[in-house]
C-alpha cells in the first residue's frame, strides 16, 4: 500500500512540476538569473497572446479538425478491426506490422510526398486535406486499442442477440457499441490529442491557410520566447482537455465511461 501511494505521489509530481513551470513562465514579467522564482508577475503575455488575430481562429481550427478527424478515424478503425479480429488468413504479427507502418516511416517523408499528391488533387490548403493526413497518423493508435477491445469482446454477445431476433444495426448499436465503449473512449481521446497536437501535417498541407494552436505555440518555444509560448501551452492543455471531455460525453452517453461494466 505504501509503495502504491509513493508511486502515485511521484506520478503527480512528474505531471504537476512541468505544468507549474509553464504557469510561472506565463505569469513572469521579470525573471532574471540567479533568481529561483520570477521577481515580478503580471498578465502581459496573456494580453499579447489574446491580441494575436489568429488566437480564436487557431482554437476553432484545432478543435474542429481534431473532432472531425477523431470520428472519421473511429468510423474507419471499427469495421477494419472487426474484420481483422474475425479473419484467420493473415498472421497477427503481419497485421501489427502493417498497422504500425505509418509510425515506422519518417513523418517528414510521408507529409512532403502527400503534399505533392494533394497539390495535384487540389485539396492542399483545405480542411479536407488536413483531416485526411491527420487520420493517416491517428489510425495506428485507434486500431491497436480497438483490436484488443474486439479480441476481448469476441462474438458470443452478437450471436446471442442475433438468435434473439436483433437485426445487424440493433446488434451493432445496442450490443457492440456499449461493450466497446471503454475502448472507444480511450481510442477517441488519444486520437483527439494526437490530432490536436499535430504540427508538420498542418504546416505543410495547410499552406498557411489553416492556423492551429501548435502552429502558434512551437515558433515561440523554438525562438526562446517562453512567456507567450507558455500562455499558448496553457491554452493548449485547457482546450484539449475540454475537447476530450466533450468526446467522452458524446461516446459515453449520459453516464460517461461508467455507463457499461462488463
Amino acid at each position: 500500500m505504501k509503495n502504491k501511494v509513493l508511486i502515485l505521489w511521484l506520478a503527480c509530481i512528474l505531471v504537476l512540476v512541468p505544468i507549474l513551470m509553464i504557469v510561472l513562465w506565463a505569469l513572469a514579467v521579470k525573471w532574471t538569473y540567479p533568481a529561483l522564482l520570477p521577481t515580478r508577475y503580471g498578465w502581459t503575455y496573456f494580453h499579447r497572446a489574446y491580441a494575436d488575430p489568429n488566437f480564436w481562429p487557431s482554437i476553432w481550427n484545432s478543435t474542429l479538425i481534431a473532432m472531425i478527424a477523431t470520428f472519421v478515424t473511429l468510423a474507419i478503425a471499427m469495421p477494419a478491426c472487426r474484420f481483422l479480429t474475425l479473419q484467420n488468413i493473415l498472421p497477427g504479427r503481419l497485421i501489427e506490422f502493417v498497422i504500425y507502418l505509418p509510425l515506422i516511416l519518417p513523418a517528414i517523408a510521408i507529409v512532403t510526398s502527400m503534399e505533392t499528391e494533394f497539390l495535384q488533387w487540389q485539396i492542399s490548403g483545405t480542411y479536407f486535406g488536413v483531416v485526411i493526413l491527420h487520420v493517416f497518423f491517428m489510425l495506428p493508435y485507434a486500431m491497436q486499442i480497438l483490436l484488443e477491445s474486439y479480441r476481448k469482446l469476441g462474438t458470443n454477445y452478437q450471436l446471442m442477440a442475433q438468435n434473439l431476433g436483433a437485426n445487424p444495426w440493433q446488434v451493432f448499436w445496442h450490443v457492440t457499441v456499449p461493450l466497446l465503449r471503454p475502448g472507444l473512449i480511450a481510442a477517441a481521446s488519444l486520437c483527439y490529442i494526437i490530432s490536436y497536437s499535430q504540427y508538420l501535417p498542418t504546416f505543410f498541407v495547410g499552406n498557411s491557410n489553416i492556423i492551429t494552436l501548435p502552429l502558434l505555440l512551437i515558433p515561440f518555444a523554438n525562438n526562446g520566447r517562453f512567456g507567450v509560448g507558455s500562455v499558448y501551452s496553457l491554452i493548449f492543455i485547457a482546450t484539449s482537455l475540454v475537447g476530450v471531455g466533450i468526446i467522452t460525453t458524446i461516446i459515453g452517453g449520459r453516464h460517461g465511461i461508467k455507463r457499461q461494466k462488463y
